[in-house]
């Protein structure tokens, strides 16, 4: 969301955002995020799973693993084509990557991303290897995941090795200090997020659990590694979202990261491909032990 945050910045100055403000944002962050080069050797493939369309990163060699991922852009933009940072997971042998093309809003609100989300996860559980499966998401898609699992667990589905909500947005309505305390130090702007919150949420209470999963229950989640710029608007998200996971027996990891900002995973920098490390480590740990579960 790096990127996005730009796009956001020109419309932030506007009094309003209109759906021509929408398109031509989706539009610059479409050309930002294609000039970032993949790791070689994966390759991107387009697929339909449950009538909805997605898109798989695969290295070509037989994979240990799954990961359904979830990319960000408030909600409003971005698309299943902007993998570049997760679809290091897919290089060498490592596991393949289901990026999901959820509808956005404004024209498709709350729950369509969900629905979408859940529709490929309730797929990918039937699937042989179904317990070799990671979910993960970024910033809105890191919030995506969360309310996604807590309807699957609601729905009686089985629960993935692990999941990755990377600065995950997981409050919608922005109670957390570090939106205000952090205003100047990152690039986002609690005005661009409340305008994307509100198409987003097309008129419910911003505190709904399927909206802003922080406000609902994690017992049966499975472990979660939650990465965070001490930098981030959402940095409080990321904190509160770890104490509720403990609170509810959720084995998690918070990792936050001095000096950076939101969206610093996609940042070509020493922190960013530090980060990824780790990210890619905690995603193969979990499929192994799922793996060594099996046997």
């Amino acid at each position: 969301m790096r990127f996005l945050s730009s796009a956001l910045g020109r419309r932030g100055r506007r009094k309003e955002g209109t759906p021509a403000d929408v398109a031509a944002d989706r539009r610059l962050l479409r050309r930002l995020t294609s000039l970032a080069r993949g790791p070689r050797g994966v390759r991107l493939t387009e697929e339909v799973i449950a009538g909805v369309p997605v898109v798989r990163a695969s290295s070509g060699v037989r994979a240990h693993g799954t990961v359904l991922y979830l990319h960000g852009g408030a909600y409003m933009a971005g698309r299943a084509r902007d993998v570049v940072t997760a679809a290091h997971l897919s290089a060498g042998n490592g596991p393949d990557l289901v990026s999901v093309e959820y509808r956005l809003a404004p024209e498709h609100p709350y729950p369509a991303a969900v629905d979408d989300a859940l529709a490929v996860y309730r797929e990918l559980v039937r699937a042989p290897g179904a317990d070799r499966l990671v979910v993960m998401g970024e910033s809105a898609g890191g919030g995506l995941a969360l309310a996604l699992l807590q309807q699957a667990r609601d729905e009686g589905l089985p629960m993935p090795a692990a999941v990755v909500p990377v600065f995950p947005w997981a409050d919608l309505s922005l109670s957390g200090a570090s939106s205000t305390a952090n205003i100047g130090r990152d690039l986002l702007t609690r005005s661009q997020l409340l305008e994307a919150a509100a198409w987003y949420a097309d008129g419910r209470d911003l505190r709904d659990p399927g909206l802003s999963p922080l406000f609902g229950s994690f017992r049966g989640l499975p472990p979660a590694y939650v990465p965070v710029g001490r930098h981030d608007l959402l940095l409080d998200d990321s904190r509160r979202l770890a104490a509720r996971l403990r609170t509810d027996d959720v084995p998690v990891v918070l990792d936050e990261w001095p000096g950076t900002i939101h969206g610093f995973l996609q940042v070509p920098s020493a922190e960013g491909r530090q980060c990824r490390r780790r990210v890619r480590a905690f995603v193969h740990e979990a499929l192994s032990a799922a793996s060594a579960q099996r046997s």
